[in-house]
């Protein structure tokens, strides 16, 4: 069976508190960039990167949040169809760990959840795996 024919798309979703990382996070992921410029996410935003899967070519649709309560109204609509939710926080703010509770218990029924670090420097080795 070719590549082709095997493609799957997941639906992931990057959940936290506001100026955690979240978007940082998914530009380095996909985009190999990073900027010191905080801009903050309004609403909700998605980007895809396609990675290779056991011999299958998955398309990732990343999809990132403004982790502002004014925004978690997008509630079931946004959350419909994810495959896995992860959830991010700064290691320099204890609150933004705290709230992953609030986060975890919200969707723990309609996802799978990931819990990721953020905000360490690259010249401290900070690397990420698939």
């Amino acid at each position: 069976m070719s590549t082709s024919r095997r493609r799957t798309l997941l639906k992931v979703i990057v959940l936290g508190d506001s100026g955690v990382g979240k978007t940082s996070l998914m530009n380095q992921y996909v985009h190999n960039k990073f900027s010191q410029q905080y801009k903050a996410t309004i609403g909700a935003d998605f980007v895809t990167k396609e990675v290779l899967i056991e011999d299958r070519l998955v398309t990732l649709q990343i999809w990132d949040t403004a982790g502002q309560e004014r925004f978690q109204s997008l509630g079931v609509a946004f959350y419909r169809g994810a495959d896995c939710c992860v959830l991010v926080y700064d290691v320099n703010v204890n609150k933004s760990f705290d709230t992953l509770n609030t986060w975890h218990d919200e969707f723990l029924n309609q996802v799978r959840l990931f819990y990721l670090a953020c905000h360490l420097m690259p010249d401290h080795g900070c690397r990420y795996t698939m």
